[in-house]
């Protein structure tokens, strides 16, 4: 006879396959998981890697961030609701009013380049009326690098640095000498927040547009630095980001600045891990090149779930059109398009073997990291730190969660595949007690953390940057021996 706790897990189960697709916040709403616990559970299962890393070279987009609060700005522009509509590169103001329209609906992130650099600054101009907008430093790179110096960590910086970052960044940030520059390259983040309105739409989430003018960081100024200045520091990591700015330049300038990218990689000492943080990308061709050419050089990649469904769909991978709503994307397909990362995309480019061996997928409700077995240590540990950073500072608290202020917004029992029969049909039970799941599909291994979602953020901007670094921080890589 069946008792009462098998009935009730069995149920559980059962609300999963009927009601995820359909009604996922609601299965979110009824799981009562208490915050506290769920932090207790993180506390005993998160621990650091037996070996620490003491030195990174970050490298290559960097920019001072101007952010405002969006509707305030649409507001003294003269900017109204109209048809949302998404562009793939801003050319007039019609163009940003119809694209911060058609994500302002779905709250989801955005990034798109400003081709029109005379009204570019003068929307920059239309910021000196505001009475609220803050400086910060920009660029997923610069952001990272950052992060890791909450831990001491000494970092060499690779990239076009201007005077406002470079009298932001921590004192363990040295800048190579090369790369100073007498002019910051100016990005605009647009925020708003969860009830935000505009015209009769209302944000579901807060997060953000972000637009630049910046040819810097799209040509990778300074990427020819990059091999020689690693190699003299001597680092134990390599992270690079700013790639996705390859989709702004004309096709035959790309072809030039990704074969660079390649030679440089590839100057590289072996042993090294190179981690390659993604952001928001628009080009089909970039998102193909990149995953076809760069992908299978680098270790590891950091990304969220519009990246990873884009660069499932135009390379022919699972769920292409698979979409977030209200920040949460199902959890088994993206469990399944991580796996197809790390076998069929992986091994399908080059006749050699290639490095990719780690994905680290991050979301406003849950992180993901997956692995090919043996080649990465503590990565459940790095899950759990990740999603655990991301609580934090999107409530902008300084060293704890406040359990009254954040919330879980997954099911309580959910799937770990969409097209793996073996992990369909069993769902997997979230315990709070011990929040990080991990599981196996052949040999990648998957490691799982629900985030503590923020009620009500202070902090949009940089939050994937902080969680790949931490997550990087917490992961130890399997290299045979270092270099040096």
């Amino acid at each position: 006879m069946l008792n009462k706790f098998t009935v009730g897990l069995a149920l559980i189960a059962l609300a999963y396959y009927f009601g995820q697709r359909s009604s996922n916040s609601n299965l979110a709403e009824k799981s009562n998981v208490d915050a506290s616990t769920l932090l207790i559970g993180w506390e005993e299962q998160i621990r650091q890697p037996a070996r620490k890393m003491k030195r990174v070279a970050i490298g290559l987009n960097v920019c001072a961030d101007l952010i405002v609060k969006a509707t305030d700005l649409l507001k003294v522009m003269h900017v109204e609701p109209g048809k949302p509509l998404e562009h793939n590169v801003f050319t007039s103001l019609e163009s940003l009013q119809q694209t911060f329209y058609y994500f302002f609906q779905r709250g989801a992130a955005v990034e798109r380049f400003f081709s029109n650099d005379k009204l570019y600054q003068k929307i920059i101009e239309y910021t000196d009326t505001l009475k609220e907008k803050t400086y910060y430093i920009g660029g997923n790179a610069a952001l990272m690098a950052q992060k890791m110096t909450d831990s001491d960590i000494k970092i060499l910086f690779i990239g076009p640095v201007g005077p406002k970052v470079n009298a932001m960044f921590n004192k363990n940030i040295a800048v190579a000498k090369q790369c100073l520059r007498e002019r910051d390259e100016v990005h605009l983040i647009m925020e708003y927040a969860k009830g935000d309105k505009w015209g009769d739409a209302v944000a579901p989430v807060a997060t953000r547009l972000i637009t630049s003018n910046d040819y810097a960081n799209s040509r990778l100024d300074f990427l020819e630095e990059l091999a020689a200045n690693a190699k003299d520091f001597k680092p134990d990591l390599i992270a690079l980001s700013g790639l996705q700015g390859l989709g702004d330049l004309t096709p035959e300038v790309k072809e030039k600045r990704v074969a660079e990218v390649l030679h440089q990689l590839g100057m590289l000492p072996q042993g090294v891990p190179v981690h390659l943080e993604l952001a928001s990308m628009a080009d089909d061709a970039t998102v193909r090149q990149l995953a076809t050419q760069v992908f299978p050089v680098v270790h590891s990649i950091g990304l969220n779930e519009q990246e990873l469904t884009y660069i499932s769909k135009t390379n022919n991978g699972p769920h292409p059109d698979l979409e977030a709503v209200n920040g949460y994307a199902e959890i088994g397909a993206i469990a399944d398009i991580l796996y197809w990362m790390l076998t069929s995309l992986r091994e399908g480019q080059r006749s050699r073997t290639p490095n990719l061996s780690r994905v680290h997928f991050h979301s406003l409700t849950f992180h993901i990291i997956a692995t090919r077995v043996g080649t990465w240590e503590n990565s459940a540990s790095a899950a759990g730190a990740g999603a655990r950073v991301g609580g934090l500072q999107a409530c902008n608290f300084t060293t704890v969660i406040d359990p009254s202020k954040v919330e879980l917004r997954i099911p309580r029992a959910f799937s770990r595949s969409v097209n793996f029969a073996p992990l369909r049909r069993e769902a997997l039970i979230l315990d709070p007690t011990q929040p990080i799941s991990v599981w196996r599909r052949g040999d990648v291994e998957f490691n799982f953390s629900p985030v503590l979602v923020c009620k009500k953020p202070l902090v949009t901007v940089g939050l994937g940057d902080a969680i790949s670094a931490t997550g990087l921080l917490y992961s130890q890589y399997l290299a045979k021996e270092m270099p040096w």
